[in-house]
């Protein structure tokens, strides 16, 4: 695990996509450290609301109780999908069609914030931002 690239503004993060939200909710031990480190490192933890969607729709009830859970913590914030990020990452995805609307969203917050993205499928997110820097989860 990697810690997180100084922006210039003194602060950098790790943005959590679908598949680091599922399996957080799951109970993974990967992201159980994640969480601690960044607790100890004060590292701040950015969850799309597009991929916060998709996690919900993808787990079972007492999945979806975790992923409440780790919205709750105290690190996590939830990124709306705003008009200036939704305008973004489509223009992002028109570029590289087809991409789905959450991937454009984590792609275009990681190219904004510089932002590493922590994720099980790298592949989509690197077509629409080859520079993406990605931490893969086991």
């Amino acid at each position: 695990m990697t810690a997180a690239p100084d922006t210039g503004d003194g602060i950098g993060g790790l943005i959590l996509d679908t598949s680091a939200l599922v399996t957080a909710a799951r109970g993974s031990l990967h992201m159980q450290a994640l969480f601690s480190l960044s607790h100890a490192r004060v590292i701040p933890l950015l969850a799309p609301a597009t991929c916060v969607a998709d996690a919900a729709a993808g787990l079972h009830p007492h999945g979806r109780e975790a992923l409440t859970a780790i919205l709750r913590f105290p690190l996590v914030t939830l990124a709306a999908l705003d008009e200036h990020q939704a305008t973004g990452s489509g223009i992002l995805r028109s570029a590289h069609s087809p991409a789905g609307t959450t991937e454009g969203h984590v792609a275009y917050l990681a190219a904004a914030r510089r932002w590493p993205v922590i994720t099980a499928d790298p592949g989509p997110l690197r077509r629409l931002y080859p520079d993406i820097e990605i931490e893969t989860l086991p």
